[in-house]
């Protein structure tokens, strides 16, 4: 069910139960503690009466038995099945006890030491009873086992009536928690409802964005989302480019077949030649887009791991076979042996291809391969001893189809598809002057940590 995907839902359940279980531990510790508070009162009260009953003990002087004084200022002594009761046992058997007791006996237990316990009388009454071992000092020592003992029913009235109004309390307790719950859970969750609009504003093309200050919790997510929206801007927004420039492409060869089918002077063979012509410089203009595409489409793969040493290793091995008759010597710095590039093995092996080719093609001598990182981002150089170039034909070089020396073998194209491959990727291309008298290409990529 839907409710239960509900944040407020789980957090209201989650209260609801923290609540329900702190509340009922609360409400066994507080009784708890009020019933042996109101225990420990009545347990000092009885033993206070007990041993204002054992101060009353003493001896007829006529007889030399155990006799009792009338304890003062507690009329329920007297008063038959009062709750409030004493008696003596002697060792003879011979039992003298309170007139409250009427006619009944209590059961009194012998304890090694003084103690409380309970006593259920014939008459229903729940007792707590003193009982103590005495022995009187007289003509003839007496001993005997003096028992106190008190109805325990106002003392679990009381204690009843205490859980009982606890209960209430606890129950107001947790209809305030609830609700402070609820404001919590509309306040701490009203970002929420905010992100919402923003998304719906978002859907309804009102902004290109979600606007607004967001908590902490939020702001990552939201940041991310933006950067989301972002690229796929930027890439919607190159995709319109390159629409527009492979139709510009496709269109002037198509343009040209139609002048020369229009033309009456044109022959078939040279007519024949110039569709091969233009139809190879749209299959170009095609591919170049596709191949683009592509590459475009695996740059998203932000998870893809590909070794920059091995691929560079890879490349230097073909162009050692291809520039056998240069004999040229070929340097890897590979002290950052595990460096990884953030992107597809094709890509690389494109981009360092092209370079390290055309390094090759100008060098004399040597061509010196390093790499460098730093965080987020490794750097390629590869230089060579050759003639180089100006820095003012540094921009040149990388537009397509502008070649600097007609007379070498190319398309244009190698650093041109290099530089649009790594602005794929978000990093740059430098050209500098090489140590080596020649041209350094230093190439940076994302890295993968």
């Amino acid at each position: 069910m839907m409710i239960f995907n509900s944040i407020r839902f789980r957090i209201a359940i989650a209260s609801l139960v923290g609540i329900a279980i702190a509340l009922a531990f609360a409400s066994s510790l507080i009784g708890t503690l009020f019933e042996e508070h109101a225990t420990r009162q009545f347990q000092s009260a009885l033993q206070s009466r007990f041993l204002q009953v054992a101060s009353l003990a003493g001896q007829d002087p006529k007889t030399g038995e155990l006799i009792f004084k009338a304890p003062a200022n507690e009329p329920r002594w007297s008063s038959p099945l009062s709750g409030l009761y004493w008696q003596a046992n002697l060792p003879d058997g011979k039992i003298i006890r309170s007139r409250s007791l009427w006619d009944t006996t209590l059961q009194v237990h012998s304890p090694d030491k003084a103690s409380f316990y309970g006593i259920n009388t014939s008459k229903g009454q729940h007792l707590m009873a003193r009982s103590q071992a005495i022995e009187l000092d007289g003509l003839i020592p007496i001993p005997f086992l003096l028992t106190v003992a008190e109805d325990t029913a106002a003392l679990d009235q009381s204690i009843r009536q205490f859980q009982s109004q606890i209960q209430w309390y606890l129950t107001i307790l947790a209809a305030a928690l609830l609700s402070i719950v609820v404001l919590q859970i509309t306040i701490g969750l009203s970002p929420l409802s905010k992100l919402k609009k923003a998304m719906l504003r978002l859907r309804t093309g009102d902004t290109t964005c979600i606007e607004g200050q967001y908590p902490n919790e939020f702001s990552p997510l939201v940041d991310d989302f933006n950067s989301v929206l972002e690229q796929n801007k930027q890439l919607v927004s190159k995709a319109q480019i390159q629409a527009g420039n492979l139709a510009h492409a496709i269109k002037t060869p198509l343009a040209v077949i139609t002048n020369a089918i229009a033309s009456k002077t044109i022959h078939d063979a040279d007519f024949r030649q110039l569709v091969l012509e233009q139809t190879r410089l749209a299959k170009e203009q095609v591919d170049w887009s596709l191949a683009r595409a592509k590459t475009i489409t695996r740059s998203r793969n932000i998870t893809l791991k590909t070794p920059v040493v091995g691929a560079i290793q890879s490349i230097v091995r073909v162009m050692e076979k291809i520039y056998a008759d240069k004999s040229l010597t070929m340097t890897i710095d590979a002290s950052e042996s595990a460096v990884q590039f953030n992107g597809d093995e094709r890509d690389l092996h494109e981009i360092l291809g092209n370079v390290i080719d055309n390094a090759c093609k100008w060098a004399s001598t040597q061509v010196l391969i390093s790499i460098s990182k730093e965080k987020g981002w490794v750097t390629i150089a590869i230089e060579d001893d050759g003639p180089g170039i100006t820095p003012d034909d540094y921009a040149n070089v990388v537009r397509r189809g502008v070649r600097l020396d007609e007379f070498t073998p190319g398309t244009g194209l190698g650093l041109a598809i290099v530089d649009e491959l790594i602005a794929i990727y978000g990093g740059k291309m430098q050209m500098n002057q090489s140590h080596l008298g020649g041209l350094e290409v230093a190439l940076q990529l994302p890295r993968s940590d």
